[in-house]
């Protein structure tokens, strides 16, 4: 119910709903006040000479005395033909002089001349209220006209055009079936009208929220976001935040394609670059070969066999490494998951260095810790890491160096270190050694077998694995590649 209530359609609904009530609310109220203010004026315009003709009747104060019978006999008779109008008889200050009442109804024994005054000047516009001092209130219209005594004017006849008995029926009569009856109309049409409006309303807003719900499905499929509480609202303000996601998604696209194209652009380059060195060694070689096979000695040709040799397997292996990487980038590796032994993993990956090793009479040395450390991952790609880490510490470790394979418990798995007595690597340079193709200027001492792209495939297999792998070097004292694979749960 809550969510209906955040659409546009019911926030648009309600809004309606809130107008036409108070504009109802206003129309009665309007309604009310025009018809009794209309009644007040008809009434006061009408009687406008009824004070003057009860003065003009008989003398009401006659040398300062009140006349109390003259002054009952004509109030008595104005409210037998008029049952709605009272009679008063007031001092020049507004007391209260006679009246035709018992004593105990009156509730104010004073009125305010200040009306009056207004009234006999005609100083403002219809109608003119003042006190009725039986019900206190004043609000109520009259007639009146100034009594004189030998020429002065020593009071006022006070004549209320819509007393107590007027006030009673009034009040009766607001719950009258008439009454009841126009209010019950009034509230039909409202309601015909927002009923009317709410269906217009809906088929208006039907395209929107169906486009509403078109952007949602757009996001949770295409873009991978579910909808989220802090972007609900009406169909509006959802559009306005799919929106942004999709403008951030293609910025991000675009941004990415541009990276791509950058470093499609860097491949190329390199690529004809690495391919076109071992090439035009290879063709230059093998040239010489077929021109001056005659003139050759038996070494020299055995000589520039093994050069042509050398460069044809550096092509393949760049070749090889490529496509390899290629695959990494673009996400088409599957992973193949298995439980293995960590150690004997290492031990088969060793054996296959020990020849090119102990040629270099380097020592490859395996610290396991007397534990296999069974961890659960791509064994061939693991096979594949633990080759090229060794194989490029090879590379950069000087004869008679060391290489250490470590493993251990780590926080969360198993830690596995590859370390080097090599040549190390500046520390500015750390950060771009995981690039393709980046290669830090240093000695090495295995010519002819770095692509350049052996780093950049651990790194990618391991980015599969989510796993994070750091570097620490020395230059001079050697380098030491860190990572830590999720260990198995075996019993």
């Amino acid at each position: 119910m809550s969510r209906w209530f955040s659409t546009l359609y019911a926030r648009m609904s309600l809004v309606l709903i809130v107008l036409f009530a108070s504009i109802g609310v206003a129309y009665l109220v309007l309604v009310y006040w025009s018809s009794n203010r209309y009644y007040q004026e008809m009434t006061q315009s009408l009687n406008r000479s009824l004070g003057m003709y009860i003065v003009n009747r008989a003398p009401l104060i006659d040398n300062g005395v009140v006349n109390h019978a003259a002054m009952q006999e004509l109030a008595e008779l104005v409210m037998v033909v008029n049952p709605i109008v009272e009679v008063y008889l007031t001092d020049a200050s507004g007391k209260i002089l006679d009246h035709a009442f018992p004593e105990s109804e009156l509730v104010q024994p004073r009125i305010d001349v200040a009306p009056i005054e207004a009234w006999l000047n005609d100083e403002r516009p219809l109608p003119i209220t003042g006190t009725d001092p039986r019900t206190g209130r004043t609000d109520k219209v009259f007639s009146a006209w100034p009594v004189e005594d030998d020429g002065q004017r020593v009071g006022y006849l006070y004549v209320v055009l819509g007393g107590k008995l007027y006030q009673s029926l009034r009040d009766s009569l607001t719950e009258s079936y008439v009454l009841r009856l126009s209010l019950g109309g009034l509230i039909a049409i409202v309601l015909f009208a927002l009923i009317t409006a709410v269906l217009i309303f809906a088929a208006m807003t039907k395209p929107l929220r169906r486009l509403a719900r078109d952007m949602q499905n757009f996001q949770r499929v295409e873009l991978n976001v579910a909808h989220s509480g802090a972007a609900s609202g009406d169909e509006i303000a959802y559009l306005h935040d799919t929106f942004h996601r999709m403008q951030a998604k293609i910025h991000d696209q675009l941004q990415r394609l541009e990276q791509t194209d950058r470093l499609r652009r860097e491949l190329v380059s390199n690529v004809s670059h690495d391919l076109r060195t071992p090439l035009a060694s290879m063709q230059g070689y093998l040239e010489t070969l077929a021109i001056r096979d005659e003139k050759l000695s038996d070494v020299e040709r055995t000589r520039y066999l093994k050069i042509a040799y050398t460069h044809c397997r550096r092509l393949t292996k760049l070749v090889q490494e490529l496509f390899e990487l290629s695959k990494l980038d673009t996400g088409r590796t599957e992973l193949s998951c298995e439980t293995f032994l960590l150690a004997e993993l290492l031990q088969d990956v060793l054996q296959k260095f020990e020849l090119k090793a102990s040629q270099r009479n380097i020592t490859v040395n395996a610290d396991l810790a007397r534990r296999p450390y069974a961890v659960t991952a791509d064994i061939a790609l693991m096979e594949r890491v633990f080759e090229n880490l060794i194989d490029n510490a090879l590379c950069y470790t000087p004869d008679g160096g060391s290489i250490t394979v470590s493993l251990a418990a780590g926080d969360n798995g198993v830690a596995v270190d590859v370390a080097d007595t090599g040549v190390g690597v500046a520390k500015d340079k750390l950060p771009r050694i995981f690039e393709r193709y980046y290669q830090a200027k240093g000695q090495r001492f295995a010519q002819g077998e770095g692509t350049g792209l052996g780093l950049a495939i651990v790194k990618r297999i391991l980015d599969l694995h989510q796993c994070q792998i750091s570097v620490t070097s020395e230059e001079g004292a050697g380098t030491c590649f860190s990572f830590e694979l999720p260990r198995a749960n075996v019993g």
